[in-house]
């Protein structure tokens, strides 16, 4: 009996930064590990797998270009690439299929659509079995399964995972294509990472949307008389940066016995340049402070998530409101006791035990550091709880049973 296939579609994946292939690497081992399923990567021809983790076996597809035109190339391209489909087409005997695709698509080619994309696959035979799940879905990828699927007999269940809120501007929108998914007859499912954006496409839809939760691996932790706070992810305002130099030196003052792991990341962002120059300046004077460079990959990422045991996320409440972090929840799967925003109303939803304490301040962030230092067994113990019901949630999530069923 042959393995039920996944092709997970990210198309703008070039490399690892961010947390685009963290998501991919944990839904791939969780459904490869746990339900011996046949998995495909169809990414952007820029990605390169060198230095980077993947997991075994996965087949890795390079189709997607994501190079942008202007508006007058973009015509010209257009006009050159209908008529050399045209004759591709008619050769295949499938002139009917691409005119018809080429009318529903207002008379234009899918941004990502290419020979190299349809030649995959026309060469995998799908069948109704079949999940196409578009991992970090934009509204011009249902543009392209749209347009590919008219090409086709079979029906593969196909899957939106939306980060982003897709907006109902012009004739080709996000709900134009999953309209024309449904009326030929696609089982096409929808989920959001959170509840905002589930509310957003809701007002503009009568679309049946589920929640989905996000794929962790998990980490069990011991209590540590050595106390180590963290900051990973991108060197930005809205994530909260530029509040470093100030915690750390509020946070030294109240603990002397402390380390500090501070991620810079790899692309600069000018506005956070002088709180590097004045981190560095503090980390000469102080050894407790590490500094790490550049992009972690999978497991450097996790290395680091296993020494740091209490997590202050510095970001924007209406950020965490509206997207959520990535962050937060690998607190949650790795048992790291948190500060949040106290506006941060939203992920206070998978807060379920008292794991956390809230602030909005620097001096509130400093303080709530210490507090949970002082009383570190209950606050572990009470991240401990928060992980299984997390595991729990993992276990029952729609979007998995629909992947699997």
């Amino acid at each position: 009996m042959s393995k039920k296939r996944i092709f997970f579609i990210e198309t703008l994946l070039t490399h690892g930064v961010g947390h685009h292939l963290d998501n991919l690497i944990e839904s791939t081992l969780f459904f490869k590990d746990n339900h011996k399923f046949d998995i495909n990567w169809l990414l952007n021809e820029k990605f390169e797998k060198k230095n980077l983790y993947v997991p075994e076996k996965v087949k890795i597809y390079n189709l997607f270009s994501s190079k942008k035109n202007s508006n007058l190339k973009l015509l010209f391209r257009n006009f050159i690439f209908f008529f050399k489909y045209l004759f591709i087409f008619t050769k295949q005997k499938k002139i009917f299929r691409f005119l018809n695709a080429i009318i529903k698509n207002y008379f234009t080619i899918p941004f990502f659509f290419n020979l190299k994309a349809y030649n995959f696959f026309l060469s995998q035979n799908l069948t109704n079995d079949d999940v196409i799940i578009i991992q970090s879905c934009r509204p011009k990828e249902v543009e392209l399964i749209n347009f590919l699927l008219f090409f086709f007999n079979e029906r593969p269940k196909i899957i939106l995972r939306i980060l982003y809120p897709p907006k109902k501007n012009g004739l080709k929108n996000f709900y134009y294509f999953v309209d024309e998914l449904k009326k030929k007859d696609f089982n096409v499912k929808i989920f959001t990472e959170v509840e905002t954006i589930k509310k957003y496409i809701m007002e503009r839809s009568d679309y049946d949307i589920k929640n989905f939760t996000q794929i962790y691996d998990f980490y069990k932790r011991y209590n540590n008389s050595i106390f180590t706070i963290g900051f990973l992810g991108e060197s930005r305002v809205d994530k909260g940066f530029n509040k470093l130099p100030d915690l750390i030196r509020l946070v030294l003052k109240k603990i002397q016995n402390i380390n500090i792991i501070i991620q810079f990341s790899e692309k600069i962002y000018p506005e956070t340049e002088k709180y590097k120059k004045e981190i560095i300046e503090l980390s000469k004077f102080n050894r407790g402070i590490k500094i790490v460079y550049g992009y972690l990959d999978y497991y450097e990422y996790r290395k680091l998530l296993k020494e740091i045991n209490i997590m202050p996320i510095l970001y924007d409440a209406d950020k965490l409101n509206f997207v959520g972090s990535g962050l937060f929840y690998s607190c949650i799967t790795h048992e790291i006791p948190i500060i949040i925003p106290k506006s941060a109303l939203l992920i206070k939803n998978d807060l379920k035990y008292k794991s956390f304490l809230e602030a909005n301040t620097i001096e509130e962030y400093a303080d709530s550091i210490y507090k949970i230092s002082k009383s570190y067994e209950f606050y572990l113990n009470e991240c401990k709880k928060l992980s299984n019901y997390y595991k729990e949630k993992i276990y029952s999530d729609p979007l998995i049973k629909e992947v699997i069923n």
